[in-house]
């Protein structure tokens, strides 16, 4: 797409903001870019994202796709300078928030480990590492179910590629490879899962406390230093958390 085009679609998506929605507030504003809500005249929400981090393939191969467990890219658009997300507005508390008040029932905490598998399986099949998946990025809807967030960190799987060119993530949930070691994978964002499902479960890292029996079995692989010792993909995550879960 044209330069020119590009700019004119900016436009556009400032001017369709500037007409019919207004600033609610600022949800973050980091090196990595600033993330708005919007509510509409009418009374929706919306969000809308500036990047610094040119991931543009990542949104654009998401962009009109109704995933499981995955905000809806509404448009995507491309300047010199940044990328623009608009993206759908998901209502419900971070996961952080939540854990405030204190662990979660075994039975809630692997239900919303499942669903991240679920939104993790839409990313890797179509060969986009999340990178950045923690508690803060994880929205829990009033009905329970769990939302992934934040495609800032996000970004296209390369096998030729030794390793990532930059370094995202956040410490504590980031995998080992990801801070220069080799390329992160679908193995990087099963690490952050274990680590995530060990605060639900227990409130503290797997490398301070893990839970009893099979669950413990469970984030100790997910977690593992060793890439080759994890769970290969989310499916059999899913299916050994599935495995728990019908037990109970």
């Amino acid at each position: 797409m044209k330069q020119d085009t590009l700019d004119s679609l900016s436009r556009y998506i400032d001017s369709i903001l500037a007409q019919e929605y207004t600033l609610a507030r600022t949800l973050s504003d980091r090196a990595i870019g600033k993330t708005e809500l919007y509510r509409k005249n009418t009374g929706e929400f919306l969000i809308k994202i500036t990047s610094y981090n040119r991931n543009d393939r990542v949104f654009r191969l998401l962009k009109g796709k109704k995933l499981l467990s995955l905000p809806m890219i509404y448009e995507v658009s491309s300047s010199e300078d940044c990328l623009t997300i608009l993206e759908e507005y998901i209502e419900g508390q971070t996961l952080s928030a939540v854990l405030e008040n204190g662990t979660l029932p075994t039975k809630h905490a692997i239900s919303v480990a499942l669903d991240l598998c679920a939104a993790l399986g839409e990313l890797h099949t179509r060969g986009i590492v999340h990178r950045d998946l923690k508690p803060d990025n994880i929205i829990i809807q009033p009905n329970g179910h769990a939302v992934l967030i934040d495609l800032s960190a996000a970004r296209l799987m390369g096998d030729n590629k030794r390793r990532d060119t930059v370094n995202l993530g956040t410490v504590g949930y980031a995998a080992p490879e990801q801070f220069g070691i080799s390329q992160s994978g679908p193995a990087s964002d099963i690490y952050a899962l274990g680590v995530t499902l060990n605060e639900m479960l227990l409130g503290v890292h797997p490398t301070i406390d893990i839970p009893k029996r099979r669950l413990g079995r469970i984030v100790r692989r997910c977690v593992t230093t060793q890439i080759s010792k994890r769970y290969h993909t989310v499916s059999e995550l899913e299916k050994a958390l599935s495995s728990i879960s019908h037990k109970r």
